[in-house]
């Protein structure tokens, strides 16, 4: 320790030992103080010994050179160079290897190139070109396509040379790899090479160069390949090193934190292709928690929220913000009528006549599933009497104003049908919705103000029986409001397998999720079950049309039917299976994002779903 410690002492001095020796002769010319002279030699001594020592630390123990890589202790390691460019390079076409999840070190050289010195090599290059063009006409052959564009390109170069619009460079681009073992230093490389050939960038492992190669990618500012292509500016900053996967918008809600440099995902999602997200987890790790922090920080910027809750998760964000609150039950005292009109389209001046036939249209869908498939017969018929029971209300398809007047209820239809010899069955297949065991629920007035910024429909006590048919109430009425006006929205169903086990209301979530963009509504459907899911017909289009997905840690026995939905690589696989508690993987469009919830103390306390806090 007393060895480094002088070697501190001497390198926070910053001791030039050429400069030393200057002073020292100048010293030996106009003094013979020989006790200075020996305390200077003895420093000097001390010096050498304890940078040996700092070296011989740091060093490896020992190191073995292949002519294709070296092997540095228990790690092999390999270099290769990237010799050739396409034409065209997109922007940052290099951060699927920067943002790659494996060791390796990058190393870019760049240095400038005399203007004069590259013009003359410009103009002797066109000349040749020229002359090559001249020598083809005097054949009477056709012009070669390829020297044409090069003509062009050399061309465009030398004028913006002129106008200093370009510099010229020479690039170097270099990787060194590292693995525990050839088979996964092999694999590694064959990646990497993999994802530069399918940009056209081509290169080579340096061969008989190992040590060379590796010390051009240390921290050593040494060039010892010497392998270079000539660049011009644009095409140098296409390759500018210093980027991340990110997905930081410049305005909208703090989603969460990026864990791969912990940078802040500052993210609106209306700036996608569309809006619509799916989430994917496990019981019990944090997708309600995440949607709700969603939602939550959404409100602050006037978004409009609405969710199908099965379990009672969201009773404690609601009563923190205004709020409309519907128990979908049979011992709820709240009620949606089922024969309430829509209200008219946002960017269509619609009649009360036409409201009338909408209403009409969905009610039939709902007897369909009430009354257990109307045959084509009773459909007609229904129709019919569900346009008498309006009428008898004074409500037409000639009505100009319904303003004041009274809506009918599920009852009245009955009472309709029990006029006809013909509808004895459909009457009783209808009695239990209108004074049987499940009349409260569906022959009752609305009863709830729906035009809160956060409605909250629980279905957690419905029976399997009433699930679709309350289903299909409460998404015809999320449809109507939302085209009604043109304003932000989300809608969140949880646990979306529910809806996707029925074929009906599996539907109407395809047919909602393909024009949702139009209304500016994203969806949000959440499920922890991915076989269930995957089950019905209409999974396919719904993942197909949301163009973010959220995946929390998964099990062993859903990451496969996963893998093959979303095409995950092995790494994000095993990610999955070993993730923590609140560790997300977030895509949007391409973006592959590791990322992190975090939440304040205050959020926290509002939107856990956990029963010991």
């Amino acid at each position: 320790m007393e060895k480094e410690n002088k070697l501190l002492t001497l390198v926070q001095q910053r001791i030039d030992w050429d400069t030393y020796w200057y002073i020292k002769k100048e010293t030996a010319k106009k003094s013979t103080n020989k006790s200075e002279d020996k305390q200077i030699l003895e420093t000097e001594k001390e010096y050498k010994e304890a940078l040996a020592y700092v070296k011989d630390a740091i060093s490896p123990a020992y190191w073995k050179s292949y002519p294709n890589k070296l092997q540095i202790n228990n790690t092999f390691v390999k270099t290769f160079f990237v010799y050739a460019y396409p034409s065209f390079l997109e922007w940052n076409w290099l951060s699927p290897i920067i943002n790659w999840d494996v060791k390796f070190d990058m190393s870019l050289f760049i240095y400038p190139i005399e203007s004069a010195f590259i013009q003359k090599f410009l103009k002797k290059r066109l000349t040749q070109l020229h002359s090559e063009r001249s020598m083809m006409a005097e054949k009477w052959l056709l012009n070669d396509p390829a020297i044409e564009a090069q003509i062009q390109d050399v061309e465009e170069l030398r004028y913006k040379l002129t106008r200093w619009e370009e510099k010229y460079f020479h690039f170097w681009l270099y990787f060194t790899v590292y693995a525990s073992s050839e088979e996964k230093l092999n694999k590694v490389w064959k990646d990497i090479e993999t994802i530069l050939a399918g940009r056209n960038v081509l290169q080579k492992q340096s061969y008989l160069r190992a040590e060379q190669a590796f010390i051009s990618t240390g921290p050593f500012c040494k060039d010892e390949l010497w392998v270079y292509r000539n660049i011009s500016t644009w095409w140098l900053s296409t390759a500018f090193p210093f980027t991340s996967s990110t997905l930081t918008h410049d305005d909208w809600i703090l989603y969460w934190i990026n864990t791969h440099n912990n940078s802040l995902i500052i993210f609106d999602r209306f700036k996608t292709e569309n809006a619509n997200m799916t989430v994917f987890a496990k019981s019990g790790w944090g997708k309600s928690f995440a949607v709700k922090l969603e939602i939550l920080r959404s409100l602050m910027v006037w978004t409009d929220v609405i969710v199908i809750d099965p379990e009672n998760e969201y009773k404690a964000l609601i009563d923190q913000v205004w709020w409309s609150y519907l128990d979908v039950s049979l011992n709820s005292n709240q009620r949606i009528n089922p024969f309430d009109l829509p209200l008219g389209m946002k960017d269509k001046d619609e009649k009360p006549g036409d409201l009338l036939r909408n209403a009409v249209i969905d009610l039939i869908g709902l007897m369909s599933l009430m009354l257990w498939k109307l045959n084509a017969e009773e459909e007609s018929m229904i129709e019919k009497w569900l346009m008498t029971t309006y009428s008898l209300k004074w409500i037409t398809m000639e009505d100009d104003n319904i303003e004041w007047k009274d809506i009918p209820v599920m009852k009245d239809l009955q009472d309709v049908l029990e006029t006809m010899d013909w509808a004895s069955s459909l009457v009783t297949r209808m009695e239990k919705y209108t004074t049987g065991i499940f009349s409260w629920i569906f022959s009752n007035k609305t009863n709830i103000d729906l035009s809160e910024w956060l409605q909250v429909f629980s279905v957690r006590d419905l029976s399997d029986m009433m699930r679709p048919i309350a289903m299909y109430v409460v998404l015809n009425h999320i449809w109507n409001k939302v085209r009604s006006s043109n304003k932000k929205r989300m809608l969140v169903i949880d646990e979306a397998w529910n809806i996707m086990q029925h074929d009906d209301s599996a539907k109407f979530l395809f047919w909602l999720v393909k024009r949702a963009r139009k209304y500016n509504l994203w969806i949000t459907t959440i499920t922890q079950d991915i076989e269930d899911f995957i089950g019905s017909k209409y999974w396919k289009p719904i993942m197909t049309n949301s163009s973010i997905q959220l995946l929390l840690k998964q099990s062993s026995a859903s990451i496969d039917a996963l893998q093959n939905v979303y095409k995950l690589t092995e790494q994000e696989k095993y990610i999955l299976l070993n993730a923590a508690v609140w560790q997300w993987l977030f895509f949007a469009w391409t973006e592959h994002v590791w990322i992190q919830i975090v939440a304040s103390y205050y959020e926290e306390q509002v939107i856990t779903t956990n029963p010991n806090k």
